[in-house]
C-alpha cells in the first residue's frame, strides 16, 4: 500500500512538473525573416546599399553588382506601418520594403527589385507584373535625426552632424 502511494505521488509530481514546464519552457515566437532581393539591370556595375532610416544602426549591407547580377538583403523585424527599408544606388534611392507592399503581406516576405538607370521596379504578387518606381534623388549627405549618411564613400559608419537639412526623407507612394 505504501509503495502504491509513493508511485501515485511520483506520478503526480512528474505530471505537475511537465505541465509547469509546458507553460514556462515554450520557445519564444520567432520573428519572421524578411528579404529584399535586388537585380542590377543597368549596363554597368552598380553599388547598392540597404538600411532602415528610423534606426540608424539597422544597416543591412552594401554590395557591388555587375550587370545582371543579383543579391539579397535579409532582416528580422516586426514590421509596423512606419517601418521602411531603403536601398540606395548612385542613381537614386527607393523604399525597398514596407508593410503596405504586397510582398510583405504574404508568407514569402520577399520583395523583389530590379534597378535600372533612371528607375527601379518592384514585382507585385497581386498584379503579377513589375511596377516601376522613380528614384528619389541621392542626397549627399542624406539626413535623418540630425545625422548625415554619405553614400557611397565610407558606409555604414561615415556619419557627420547635419545643419539645417531636411529632417526626414521623402518616401515613395
Amino acid at each position: 500500500m505504501e509503495s502504491m502511494r509513493n508511485v501515485i505521488f511520483l506520478l503526480i509530481l512528474v505530471l505537475y512538473g511537465n505541465s509547469m514546464c509546458e507553460a514556462k519552457c515554450q520557445k519564444p515566437e520567432e520573428i519572421p525573416l524578411h528579404e529584399i532581393y535586388v537585380t542590377n539591370y543597368m549596363n554597368h556595375r552598380a553599388p547598392i546599399r540597404c538600411f532602415r532610416y528610423d534606426v540608424i544602426d539597422n544597416y543591412l549591407g552594401n554590395k557591388l553588382l555587375q550587370h545582371g547580377e543579383e543579391t539579397k538583403f535579409t532582416f528580422r523585424n516586426n514590421l509596423t506601418p512606419e517601418t521602411m527599408y531603403y536601398c540606395t544606388t548612385t542613381n537614386g534611392s527607393f523604399v525597398a520594403y514596407k508593410e503596405s507592399y504586397d510582398c510583405a503581406q504574404n508568407k514569402v516576405n520577399l520583395c523583389e527589385w530590379r534597378i535600372h538607370e533612371t528607375y527601379a521596379e518592384l514585382y507585385s504578387l497581386n498584379l503579377r507584373r513589375w511596377v516601376p518606381f522613380d528614384y528619389e534623388p541621392v542626397k549627399n549627405p542624406g539626413c535623418y535625426k540630425n545625422v548625415c549618411l554619405r553614400f557611397p564613400r565610407g558606409y555604414p559608419s561615415h556619419k557627420a552632424p547635419c545643419h539645417e537639412e531636411s529632417p526626414h526623407p521623402s518616401s515613395l507612394q
